[in-house]
């Protein structure tokens, strides 16, 4: 009977191992001749097994290099505990019918012995096949069982190769996940903890290497690797599992132990460690994770160690524990970039438009479009979840593509009723990456009809132009043909005024963050108020974002604000909405939003 209670177990290993490697198959073939010699027999069989196939990787005298496991004879060995013979395959029902013995090749004789490894895990058989029938001796058992055990001795030598980095000489990221597949087939469900520790930021030590050569940075990373070994010496095996990351496993620290113990490495981590007559600061960020010695967890963990350790990194912190909320977060992040191309192609995408009013006039002068997403699964998502998403990924030049496009549209068709009115475009740093989002938006201007100063581009402010080179010249072209070029979100982190010389800007919008409770804040009313009057004297006209109240309205119209947009005065909203806003408003009072 075929043995597939170890399949899980097998698979694994056979993954984590790679021992299906052409080059191990040549590293075996002396040995599979041997047994053919030894045995005098005209086949000899090295297989590897998965849940439905042979693979044979060295064999002598049969051309056959992959089988169906059913359809093996050899596959009956695998659950054996001693050599398995059939002496005549044509007398046994279960191998008369089988293509090797009704077939050109006529075999009779069969005997095979499961290739065991230490770990107790039967990766595959040695087998040996003749033309005659024949039965072993026990001397001739014996003899190749001792083939098996050296066939197993260089699968695991060939194995072992490449397990160790070359810096450090700890096991590498290949034998911690070989001894995390072990680790779930004997830790009987007991609970361990994970930690992945970084120890020296990637691109210091890139430009130590670069200034000093390798050979420096690779005793840095030596050092690195001693110390941690030397706190943990007697506690657990120490895993080198990236150029400048740790791991290792603790079985039966409560979290007040785990946390203990990597702030006494911490301690002797933060001291500093010289490459080449340089001193340098190792930092020390930890991912930490409780895991049960179960496949189902242990396939996860690194993974979940990454999440917790890059948490780790992004707050500055010594150590995180892994954290299912934050895992859940990033997966709905990557669930939603792999769904924005589907939802773009079935129309899940749509623009609302909030209007903006002049402060003086009270009139509604122009409108943002704004972008929506209804997901069939998940509902509506907020453009600040999905949009901060989307722009690290390829797909946000052609989301502006399709915005630009049924945005242009939508403008052309209000010039029909409400001439002059304008319209304001958001654009992504992304955008501006394939250098022509100027001649996108330039051929739909044409092809709508619509004149380039009723066109408003809003970039957010921020040191992204300085990673963009393409934009500058892009903005400049825009401006020189007539488009308002606008910074958005003004004074949430940048706001710098004197980078808004380089660029051809004619609108300055004042952040949310500043105008709402703007009436309650002493600071955040000294700080509007400078903005504008500053802004005034270079030039630019202000748009205030996020009005929310009638007493922020008459602040604003106090200091001179151009524009305003917000709650207070109208929600964003369906076009024909704008249309009617506009046309009830022409001659009125600012609206009351509510």
């Amino acid at each position: 009977m075929l043995d597939r209670r170890n399949d899980v177990d097998r698979i694994a290993l056979i993954e984590a191992l790679n021992v299906m490697d052409p080059a191990l198959g040549t590293a075996l073939d002396p040995i599979t001749e041997l047994a053919a010699f030894t045995f005098g027999v005209p086949i000899a069989l090295v297989s590897i097994f998965d849940a439905d196939h042979q693979h044979l990787i060295s064999r002598v005298g049969l051309a056959l290099t992959r089988n169906e496991r059913h359809a093996s004879i050899c596959a009956h060995a695998l659950g054996s505990s001693q050599v398995l013979q059939i002496e005549d395959l044509r007398q046994d029902p279960r191998f008369a019918g089988n293509a090797l013995v009704a077939g050109p090749e006529q075999l009779r004789f069969h005997a095979g012995t499961p290739l065991i490894t230490k770990g107790g895990v039967a990766l595959g058989t040695l087998c040996i096949m003749g033309r005659e029938p024949r039965r072993l001796s026990a001397e001739e058992q014996v003899q190749l069982q001792t083939l098996a055990r050296v066939v197993v001795a260089q699968m695991e030598l060939k194995m072992s190769l490449g397990r160790r980095d070359q810096v450090s000489g700890l096991p590498n990221r290949q034998q911690f996940q070989a001894d995390l597949t072990s680790l779930s087939r004997r830790g009987e469900g007991r609970r361990f903890t994970a930690v992945l520790l970084d120890v020296f930021d990637l691109q210091s030590a890139n430009d130590a290497g670069q200034a000093l050569g390798m050979k420096p940075v690779e005793t840095l990373l030596r050092q690195a690797a001693l110390r941690v070994q030397d706190v943990l010496r007697d506690v657990t095996q120490v895993y080198h599992v990236g150029v400048t990351r740790f791991a290792f496993l603790l079985a039966d620290h409560s979290h007040h132990q785990t946390e203990g113990l990597l702030d006494r490495l911490r301690v002797r981590m933060r001291r500093p460690l010289m490459a080449g007559s340089i001193p340098m600061s190792p930092q020390f960020h930890a991912g930490v994770c409780d895991f049960r010695a179960v496949s189902e967890e242990t396939a996860d963990l690194v993974r979940k160690c990454l999440v917790a350790m890059h948490h780790a990194l992004q707050t500055d912190a010594c150590l995180c524990w892994y954290s299912q909320e934050r895992d859940d977060a990033l997966r709905r992040r990557y669930r939603l970039a792999s769904d924005a191309g589907r939802g773009l192609a079935q129309h899940q995408f749509s623009l609302v438009y909030q209007p903006r009013f002049d402060l003086i006039d009270g009139q509604p002068v122009s409108a943002e479009a704004l972008l929506r997403w209804t997901h069939p699964m998940l509902g509506p998502i907020s453009p600040g979840e999905f949009i901060p998403v989307l722009e690290r990924t390829a797909l946000m030049p052609a989301l502006s593509r399709w915005v630009i496009d049924h945005a242009l549209a939508q403008a052309a068709h209000w010039q029909k009723t409400v001439p002059g009115f304008s319209l304001s475009i958001n654009l992504s740093p992304r955008d501006f990456d394939d250098q022509c989002v100027w001649s996108v938006l330039s051929e739909r201007l044409h092809a709508y009809g619509l004149a380039p100063g009723l066109i408003e581009i809003e970039i957010t402010e921020g040191q992204w132009l300085n990673h963009h080179p393409a934009a500058l010249p892009q903005l400049r072209e825009m401006a020189a043909a007539g488009v308002r070029i606008a910074i958005d979100d003004f004074g949430s982190g940048y706001s710098n005024f004197g980078y808004l010389s380089e660029l051809p800007i004619s609108h300055i919008k004042i952040d949310q963050t500043l105008v709402t409770g703007l009436a309650r804040s002493r600071t955040a009313r000294l700080k509007v108020e400078a903005i504008i009057k500053l802004a005034r004297q270079l030039g630019y006209r202000t748009v205030a974002e996020g009005v929310e109240n009638d007493a922020e309205l008459s602040l604003l119209r106090l200091w001179g604000c151009d524009e305003a947009q917000g709650y207070q005065l109208a929600r964003p909203m369906h076009p024909d909405a704008v249309l009617h806003l506009v046309n009830a408003c022409r001659a009125g009072p600012l609206p009351d939003a509510g």
